[in-house]
């Protein structure tokens, strides 16, 4: 299961609407950006993550060329752009999500896209939204039980000493 954060505008708009405009960005790693980093940074319009992968991808093509490197190492050097892109993509389209007046409306655990707007828009209450069937979440309660003994690496919670 994944992690997806939504984000909705912040003007107000009738529930339609709304839900029409309600992005869901996938939490963690991103392989598109990995494998095609310069045109999924410009289709998403990240042009602060273009501009600066650009200065990555140059910078170690550079230095690629002036360090005595063989090819495998030069290559290397050349995929720090793309990791850079893989790792924080997702977090520079949330960033400009905010930039642009939207709002952190809420996250959900979901196996893909549409189970994740499936139970954001279930739970929201949304208009002519499907309710589908889901296999129910295994939860883990807030705090520490009480029947627990172990808490992290330690054999009991101070508190029950």
């Amino acid at each position: 299961m994944r992690m997806w954060t939504a984000y909705e505008p912040r003007t107000p708009t009738s529930a339609e609407q709304r839900a029409d405009q309600t992005v869901l960005v996938k939490d963690g790693f991103s392989w598109p950006a990995l494998l095609i980093p310069l045109p999924w940074l410009l289709v998403n319009r990240l042009w602060l993550g273009t501009l600066i992968y650009v200065a990555i991808a140059g910078v170690a093509g550079l230095g690629g060329s002036l360090l005595p490197l063989n090819d495998q190492a030069g290559a290397l050097l050349a995929l720090i752009g793309n990791l850079y892109a893989g790792f924080e993509g997702n977090d520079l389209y949330r960033r400009k999500l905010l930039k642009r007046g939207f709002v952190h409306a809420g996250s959900v655990l979901a196996r893909n896209r549409t189970e994740a707007e499936l139970v954001f828009f279930e739970g929201r209450g949304a208009p002519d939204i499907v309710h589908a069937t889901l296999a129910p979440m295994k939860t883990m309660p807030a705090g520490p039980s009480a029947a627990c003994d172990v808490l992290g690496l330690f054999p009991r919670p101070e508190g029950l000493r």
